[in-house]
C-alpha cells in the first residue's frame, strides 16, 4: 500500500484467530513526525488532547483513508458490518472510511473536546460519538463485528503510569466487543511490539 508524505512503514504482522470462531487481526507500524517522538509522555495526557482537538480541525493520524483502504477492505469486505473507532477526535480519515461505504459505525474518544470534533466532522452522518474510556467500553459483547483504530493504543501505552497495564486492559476490552471471527486492524508507530504482545496475550487472536 501506499504510504503518503514522509511516513514509512515499519513493520506489520497479519493473524486471523480465535475462540470459537477466528478472529482476525492486523498490526502494522508507520513512523510519526521527530517532534511526536521527541516529547512522547504529552501525547499520553488527556489535556494534549483536549488543546489538540480544539487548536487542529482535522487531521489523518499516520494515514490517510487511501492508504488504508486496500488494508482495510481485504480484512473487512463486508460494508454492513458494525466498526467500532476508538480514539477517533479529528481524523478525518473516518469520514472518509464512511463516505466509501463502511456506514455502520460507532466512535468514541476520551477527551471532550475529541467527541465534539468527531460529531462536527460526521455532520449529519448517522454515526455514534460516545465520550469513552478504552479500558472500559460502555458496549455489549461481541457487539461489533471490527474495530480500527490509528494511534489509541500508542496514547495509552504512552500515558499511564503502568503503560503495559493499561494497554492491556484497553486490549482486553476491544477483544471484549469485537465478536469471535471479527477482525481488529491496529495502526501504530510507537508501541508496535507491546501492542502486538498485548494482543497475543488474551489468547483470541493468532
Amino acid at each position: 500500500a501506499r504510504r503518503g508524505g514522509a511516513e514509512k512503514p515499519l513493520e506489520g504482522a497479519a493473524a486471523t484467530s480465535g475462540v470459537d470462531e477466528p478472529r482476525g487481526s492486523m498490526l502494522t507500524g508507520v513512523s510519526i513526525a521527530t517532534a511526536a517522538v521527541s516529547r512522547p509522555p504529552s501525547f499520553g495526557r488527556r489535556s494534549t488532547w483536549e488543546s489538540a482537538y480544539v487548536e487542529q480541525a482535522e487531521f489523518s493520524w499516520y494515514c490517510g483513508w487511501a492508504d488504508l483502504e486496500p488494508f482495510w477492505a481485504e480484512l473487512c469486505p463486508t460494508k454492513s458490518h458494525r466498526v467500532l473507532l476508538p480514539g477517533v477526535g479529528n481524523d478525518k480519515s473516518m469520514v472518509d472510511m464512511f463516505d466509501a461505504g463502511w456506514s455502520n459505525l460507532a466512535a468514541f474518544d476520551y477527551a471532550e473536546a475529541g467527541v465534539a470534533r468527531a460529531r462536527e466532522l460526521f455532520g449529519a452522518r448517522p454515526v455514534d460519538v460516545r465520550l469513552a474510556d478504552a479500558r472500559d467500553l460502555p458496549y455489549a459483547t461481541a457487539s461489533f463485528d471490527a474495530a480500527l483504530e490509528k494511534g489509541a493504543l500508542d496514547s495509552i501505552q504512552l500515558g499511564q503510569r503502568d503503560r503495559l497495564e493499561g494497554l492491556r486492559q484497553a486490549v482486553d476490552e476491544l477483544t471484549r466487543v469485537v465478536r469471535p471471527g471479527g477482525v481488529l486492524l491496529s495502526v501504530t508507530a510507537v508501541a508496535t511490539d507491546r501492542i502486538a504482545a498485548a494482543v497475543d496475550a488474551t489468547g483470541a487472536w493468532t
